[in-house]
């Protein structure tokens, strides 16, 4: 456990230095975080599927994961549009909108307090609950919990995005008006692009296709993965750490106290509570999902509300500030599930 942490600072710490002496700027780091959520990043995932044991899979893990997800959901939605928690977010919510938004076009009322327009509290629902279960996710379980660990991780992502995204895209349209007929068919286009015909879901299901038949992958092949997939881990840790480094001052500081809290702190033990207490999984499976809850917000987040144009500073608070803290938090949560290993 403890070379495994040292690990993960060591490679995140790089990326940090690395960003620090300008020797990979913003544009670098999108392109290389682009190839390697494209070519190195579903050599691993294809492998881990297809080599598991088809009839051990369950769909526990998933439902016990979502189930509390979407109420961690519902509950920061309502507290953002219907109690006085609002008036940490209402300066920086309409100071974004106003700065954000096209030339003559008019901003969206944000309501009187103490609620939030409701856009801005699909926003901050979904930068709550919404994990970035690849770029840090992945590495992270693989190298603390092994292939078992990385299994469950890989089943939830079946449905994560689409659960989550799904919820938003509905949230964010209800929420903006005057949007034409072509306009909310294209919407639902792209959320099945961005949530089933995705770089990281594809090779899943391939991944389960081949374990379904009983297939095994000819040794070449499945050394050539292994290979490339060895890649894909110090690649995510490194492209987070310039990661953060690239993103230190989008930070809009009323918001990022209870961005932490609700994503840090609030989701991994409702989603701990509903394994453990509720499902009583087994113990590998409550650990993955609970470090799972514990990651920070996904750039998913932040990419929607931006579309939509509601709560975009706020989500990318969201992002950044919990990335920066997970790499203090994580550690903690990884401890308390060091008899699991």
């Amino acid at each position: 456990m403890t070379d495994a942490l040292l690990q993960v600072f060591l490679i995140v710490g790089v990326g940090i230095l690395v960003a620090r002496l300008g020797w990979i700027d913003e544009a670098s780091t999108a392109l290389f975080s682009s190839l390697v959520l494209k070519i190195f990043l579903p050599a691993l995932l294809f492998r881990a599927m297809a080599s598991v044991d088809f009839q051990a899979l369950s769909v526990l893990p998933i439902a016990s994961y979502l189930s509390a997800t979407v109420v961690i959901y519902g509950f920061v939605y309502l507290l953002a549009t219907r109690t006085p928690l609002a008036k940490i977010y209402q300066a920086s919510a309409s100071t974004n909108n106003e700065a954000t938004a096209a030339p003559g076009k008019k901003v969206e009322e944000q309501g009187s307090l103490p609620g939030l327009s409701s856009g801005i509290g699909v926003s901050l629902a979904l930068s709550s609950t919404f994990s970035n279960n690849v770029m840090v996710g992945i590495p992270i379980v693989k190298l603390f919990f092994g292939p078992d660990g990385l299994v469950v991780l890989l089943t939830v992502l079946t449905m994560h995005s689409l659960v989550l995204l799904g919820l938003a895209v509905v949230g964010f349209e209800m929420s903006s008006k005057g949007r034409s007929r072509r306009s909310r068919l294209m919407t639902a286009k792209q959320l099945v692009q961005m949530a089933i015909l995705h770089p990281v879901v594809i090779p899943i299901m391939l991944g389960l296709v081949v374990s379904a038949l009983g297939l095994t992958l000819p040794v070449l092949l499945d050394s050539t993965l292994l290979s490339m997939g060895q890649v894909a881990i110090p690649c995510c840790l490194m492209l987070l750490g310039a990661s953060i480094f690239h993103s230190r001052n989008q930070i809009e500081p009323k918001a990022v106290a209870p961005a932490v809290f609700f994503k840090l702190v609030l989701h991994p033990l409702v989603v701990f509570g509903m394994a453990h207490i509720v499902f009583q999984l087994a113990p590998l499976t409550v650990a993955v999902l609970t470090t799972m809850a514990a990651l920070p917000a996904g750039a998913n987040t932040y990419l929607l509300a931006q579309r939509y144009n509601q709560g975009v500073t706020l989500s990318a608070t969201a992002v950044v500030a919990t990335t920066a803290v997970s790499a203090f938090s994580i550690p903690y949560v990884l401890s308390l599930f060091a008899h699991v290993v």
